[in-house]
């Protein structure tokens, strides 16, 4: 029987308890996060063995920050913030830029996972995929007002790493280049508009008129024995596109000699037959 569906909509991330494995292949942003968050500050290492197990509540995730409730010490949990920079115009563009020069790593975009290699592209035009120091910041209802992050803080740091895992675009998501939107933005500058188009002339009339007289059509001079089948293209008949246009000859030399099309590709004029003269009665 079908488990029934949750209640909490898509929009609520599971923490700690999450029910979908990581791929094998995908866990590794949470020890990328985890070792950035490191760098931010010592408060954030010590996340994981601070509150009791299970105690982070569903993640919900949006531009610049995510959120869950986290059960501390006290009866009622508390709701706990994440910050995270988001990026500005500039580096969106960048990132759109590095997409577009790189399509490869467009298909595991789509498919919810980020490349490795992305951070190291971004890195080369100056924007942090990761957050760096002084980029993250955190708030908590309870008590604490230490410098800083708390231990509820550092353990929905710690519950993000793992969501990363399982879908590694919740960092996009987080720095405020959604995938659905960031895919539709690399689609519309890898199309662009068409040079050509900009380049007609306004006026029809003008636009059409030759500089030059066109040159004198001349009819192609039939080969004695030549059919429609050796025009076949090859490129579209693949393959043994020989054997095709030999199985074709014959036929097609059968239908031009039945309609006379050989008499008129050699200029003779198709007789017309001559009226019928009227009797008088």
């Amino acid at each position: 029987m079908a488990p029934p569906p949750d209640p909490r909509g898509p929009r609520a991330l599971r923490g700690t308890r999450a029910s979908r494995a990581p791929r094998p292949a995908r866990a590794r942003w949470s020890r990328r996060l985890l070792d950035a968050l490191a760098a931010a500050g010592a408060g954030w290492r010590d996340g994981r063995g601070a509150v009791a197990p299970g105690a982070v509540g569903e993640l919900r995730l949006r531009a610049g920050a995510v959120t869950a409730r986290v059960q501390g010490e006290r009866p009622r949990p508390y709701l706990v913030e994440v910050g995270v920079r988001r990026y500005g115009p500039a580096e969106v563009e960048a990132l759109v830029a590095v997409l577009v020069e790189n399509p490869l790593l467009i298909a595991p975009l789509a498919d919810g996972d980020v490349p490795p290699v992305l951070a190291d592209l971004l890195a080369e035009v100056g924007v942090d995929l990761l957050p760096a120091p002084g980029e993250v910041t955190s708030d908590c209802s309870c008590p604490d007002d230490g410098d800083g992050p708390c231990e509820h803080a550092a353990a929905l740091a710690h519950a993000l790493a793992g969501h990363l895992d399982a879908e590694p675009v919740a960092l996009l998501a987080l720095r405020g280049a959604a995938p659905a939107a960031l895919l539709r933005r690399v689609e519309d500058a890898a199309s662009g508009t068409s040079p050509a188009a900009d380049d007609l002339d306004a006026d029809p009339a003008a636009f059409h008129l030759l500089a030059a007289e066109p040159p004198e059509l001349v009819p192609a001079r039939r080969v004695p024995g030549r059919t429609v089948a050796d025009d076949l293209d090859a490129v579209a008949l693949g393959p043994g596109g020989e054997a095709v246009a030999d199985a074709l000859r014959p036929f097609y030399a059968a239908l031009e000699a039945a309609s006379g099309a050989t008499g008129r590709a050699a200029g003779s004029p198709t007789p017309r037959s001559a009226p019928a003269h009227r009797r008088d009665p």
